[in-house]
């Protein structure tokens, strides 16, 4: 079976995106900002600001898509500090829900995942997974990696993004007030960074609308509790039986 590559994938593909964060501190530019006191700092404060806000963050919902080198990768994963996760994960289309909990991870792979991912073995494993969830070996950080929240957020709010940024307008984000910080020395293209104005100043949205990878990020459901049940056990497949 091929190594399973779609936790890199997504990772690798959404740091494109991150739009706050770095050294630089050129912004003071774009739109009207709103009249707060937080709107009216300079682009970079508000990015560390927001860097600061994210990184105390116990558990969060990440939501979006993007394509990179032609092929949409999608996640919608509730995820926390304490190893928890639960939700979905996609590339071209082939999705897999994803659970975990205390140290462990479980995935269920649609057909379609099995096929792109395995090769001339895929109805062999689709037959013998028959639906079921499949454990991740604890030393395998495919799917795993997405269970752990401080992973997650260092590749989407990348601390040490260097450029130039500007403040945009300030606008809703799912009925919340965030102001628009863009970072515009990008090789790939201008990214966006969407932070919220009032109470604690979290990132609510990363995107990029320019270039060859395209995409969006959202971030909800903060300090939320993540929802994990724990699959049966006679629902679950050892992958290393699968190896087999």
């Amino acid at each position: 079976m091929k190594t399973l590559t779609l936790a890199a994938a997504v990772l690798g593909a959404a740091t494109l995106l991150t739009g706050c964060g770095g050294d630089d501190d050129s912004g003071n530019g774009g739109g009207s900002a709103g009249d707060s006191s937080f709107t009216d700092q300079s682009a970079k404060e508000i990015a560390d600001t927001a860097r600061e806000a994210m990184a105390g963050l116990e558990s969060v919902r990440v939501d979006g898509s993007i394509t990179s080198d032609g092929q949409e990768i999608a996640l919608d994963l509730a995820v926390s500090t304490a190893g928890e996760c639960a939700g979905t994960v996609s590339i071209g289309g082939a999705s897999a829900e994803l659970l975990g909990t205390d140290g462990t991870a479980w995935f269920k792979p649609s057909d379609e995942f099995w096929t792109a991912q395995a090769g001339e073995q895929a109805q062999t494993i689709i037959d013998l997974v028959a639906g079921r969830w499949v454990v991740m070996p604890a030393d395998d950080d495919s799917f795993g990696e997405f269970c752990n929240l401080n992973s997650l957020l260092e590749e989407l709010v990348d601390s040490d993004d260097e450029g130039s940024y500007e403040k945009g307008d300030v606008s809703e984000i799912d009925g919340t007030e965030a102001i628009a910080i863009t970072n515009t020395d990008q090789e790939d293209g201008p990214s966006v960074g969407h932070v919220q104005v009032d109470g604690d100043h979290y990132l609510l949205k990363v995107e990029r609308t320019e270039g060859d990878d395209q995409g969006s990020i959202t971030f909800s459901d903060f300090n939320e509790e993540v929802p994990v049940e724990v699959p049966a056990e006679e629902d679950i497949v050892d992958l290393n039986q699968l190896g087999s």
